[in-house]
């Protein structure tokens, strides 16, 4: 993909476009033939976004990894950073990654929604400068060298270097530029690419121009196409569903007619931009590439209207860029209000924070390689990325909630991979697990016959196993079992679950054994411990799991427990963290505190109550699970 647009990123001050650290490429032609490109021959590939064919292999140029060492300077204009640049790209400096952002998008960074975990912000909020940011990056054996040849730069332009935590913060979220899109929840993008002498001029030119919080990052890049170069990507944070977003939009043509002014031209082509294919990659290349598709795709199979289109969409936009400065006063008037705005009411029924973070959603796709139901499935549907998409056609009338859809959104195994690797850290696992409940519990949708059958189990003999009631504790051993067992009173309990006493008891018989072992008083209450009822949550049955959960809750405060121990992830998960919730959101009384065996093992070794008694020569592998590495 990034051969196929063109493009830059981290390391292009350094190393260039993409397409210079591109070996070769391997393309299976509109003809059927399979063909590796290289050289030279790459222009026929690159930034020709699929036209002439589809690449299927790209052989690069790496450097050895290393952990850089990053520096971040403030400068008080736009005329300030360019001039600081340009005498940064003179010096040769051995810098390996040079980036900036403006000093909107440092507010709104301010402001942005920190990440949560259940409901509680989990990260500490770096505030930023307002002001041009410029994040360097560069090998730690070069850093004396950088330090003291910037020093000259810094003092001839106004820059001043930012605490550490600043540099490390704008560095470790690099790739999370997109966190700004909640505040809109949509945007409006533009991007260009300027000579890095005009950068100066450019942003003033810009920032003159557009009136509405216009949003900028940028990469520098000494060695570009034409010399020196400066990408700037830009967005304005708006509202799509808004009738203003239509009258704001053109101002993406304001920012790219004043990079043009300034000797710039847009970053690629795309169908919107076909009339200025010449500008991006140069006229001689677009009559070589014409001519290479005529060759190998007569009948315009491949990506048709793209680049060297030739239908009405880029005349049109053509006429809107000449139309611009009239349009520019109405987008500029077409404002829309900035921050998380939940509405108070659901929209179609979708829960309103969840129908915002449906909009919010940018679709860049670091969810989708992860997500188990996609890898295992293939479908994009299946993927948090297509369902969050998919949200949006129902909630603007072009879908309806179908039982196969409500299937898609049971289907997540509620791993929460996608919650750490979502670009704007949205809340995604616990957005589905709502639409689980109001789905199924309130809209009476269909959840699936086995979690029927839990329930039924459930009910009956209070697991999900269909076990005996009676046979609960039958996993207990003998040995321990008048130390341990139901009959002996204790402030802690283990809680095996059902899996653990129906299913895999070699689980529970060595938790007990090992806390045992390790001097701990506890005991269990056998027949009366029932499911910790997770099942019946994530199945949307939350009648179901609220009673399980009243009456677990009833059983052990009953017994005089104040500490639940598990072995058991799932368990630990819902005595932890989702018990209290829904006791504080019920009027529960909850005094219970939980922990996972492995901690009062682990103290246990610590303080020397529990010692091994002999080598055991075995390779050894910790799960670590889902539900308490990220639950």
């Amino acid at each position: 993909g990034w051969l196929a647009q063109g493009g830059a990123g981290f390391g292009s001050y350094q190393f260039g476009w993409f397409r210079d650290n591109v070996v070769s490429a391997r393309v299976v032609l509109p003809t059927g033939e399979v063909r590796t490109f290289s050289g030279s021959e790459l222009d026929m590939i690159s930034e020709a976004e699929g036209i002439t064919g589809i690449i299927v292999e790209v052989t690069l140029n790496v450097q050895e990894d290393f952990e850089p060492a990053v520096t971040a300077i403030s400068f008080p204009t736009a005329h300030d950073l360019a001039k600081a640049m340009q005498s940064l790209a003179e010096s040769k400096l051995p810098v390996w990654s040079v980036t900036f952002i403006n000093p909107k998008m440092a507010e709104l960074k301010n402001q942005v929604p920190l990440r949560t975990h259940h409901g509680h912000a989990i990260e500490h909020r770096i505030t930023m400068p307002v002001g041009y940011i410029a994040t360097l990056a560069y090998r730690p054996a070069d850093k004396a060298a950088i330090l003291a040849g910037l020093d000259p730069t810094l003092i001839a332009n106004n820059g001043q270097v930012l605490p550490p935590e600043i540099a490390d913060h704008e560095w470790e979220q690099r790739f999370r530029l997109m966190r700004v899109k909640r505040l809109g929840p949509s945007i409006i993008p533009t991007e260009v690419v300027v000579p890095l002498a005009e950068l100066g001029a450019t942003l003033s030119d810009i920032e003159k121009a557009v009136a509405q919080p216009l949003v900028k990052e940028g990469v520098i890049i000494p060695n570009g196409k034409n010399g020196p170069e400066a990408v700037i990507l830009g967005f304005i944070p708006h509202d799509q569903r808004t009738l203003a977003f239509n009258f704001a939009f053109p101002l993406a043509l304001t920012v790219i007619n004043t990079a043009e002014k300034h000797g710039g031209r847009a970053y690629s082509t795309g169908m919107y931009f076909t009339g200025k294919a010449s500008k991006v990659m140069g006229a001689e290349r677009v009559v070589q590439l014409r001519q290479f598709k005529e060759r190998v795709d007569p009948k315009g199979l491949m990506n048709p209207g793209k680049v060297l289109g030739s239908g009405l969409l880029g005349p049109v936009m053509s006429l809107a860029s000449t139309f611009e400065p009239i349009l520019r006063p109405f987008g500029n008037m077409a404002v829309n209000g900035l921050g998380e705005r939940i509405p108070a009411k659901p929209v179609k029924d979708v829960p309103a924070d969840v129908a915002w973070y449906a909009y919010a959603c940018s679709q860049c796709g670091y969810c989708v390689e992860t997500c188990d139901q996609f890898y295992g499935r293939g479908w994009e549907s299946h993927s948090p990325r297509g369902k969050w998409y998919w949200l949006r056609e129902y909630m603007e009338g072009r879908e309806k909630m179908t039982q196969e859809q409500v299937d898609r959104f049971l289907l997540c195994t509620t791993c929460e991979l996608c919650n750490d690797r979502c670009s704007e850290f949205l809340p995604i696992e616990p957005s589905w697990m709502k639409l689980r409940g109001k789905l199924v519990t309130d809209e009476n949708k269909l959840t699936f016959p086995p979690f029927e059958m839990m329930k039924a189990a459930l009910q009956a003999e209070g697991n999900i196993w269909a076990g005996y009631r009676k046979d609960r504790s039958a996993w207990m051993p003998e040995d321990i079992k008048a130390k341990h067992g139901p009959d002996h009173k204790a402030k802690l309990a283990y809680f095996a679950g059902c899996t653990a006493s129906y299913v895999e008891q070699d689980i529970a018989q060595g938790t007990a054994k090992l806390l045992d072992a390790a001097g701990v008083d506890f005991t269990m209450l056998g027949n009366k411990e029932n499911c910790c009822g997770i099942p019946m949550l994530v199945a949307g049955l939350w009648d179901a799991w609220e009673a399980n959960m009243r009456q677990n809750i009833k059983n052990f405060s009953d017994a005089g427990v104040d500490t639940i121990v598990t072995s058991c992830p799932a368990c630990w998960l819902v005595w932890h963290t989702l018990y209290p919730q829904w006791a504080e959101k019920l009027n529960i009384p909850f005094n219970i505190q939980t922990k996972h065996y492995s901690e009062i093992l682990s103290e246990a070794l610590q303080a020397g109550k529990l010692t091994f008694t002999h080598e055991v020569k075995a390779r050894v592998t910790w799960h670590d699970s889902c539900h308490i590495g990220r639950a």
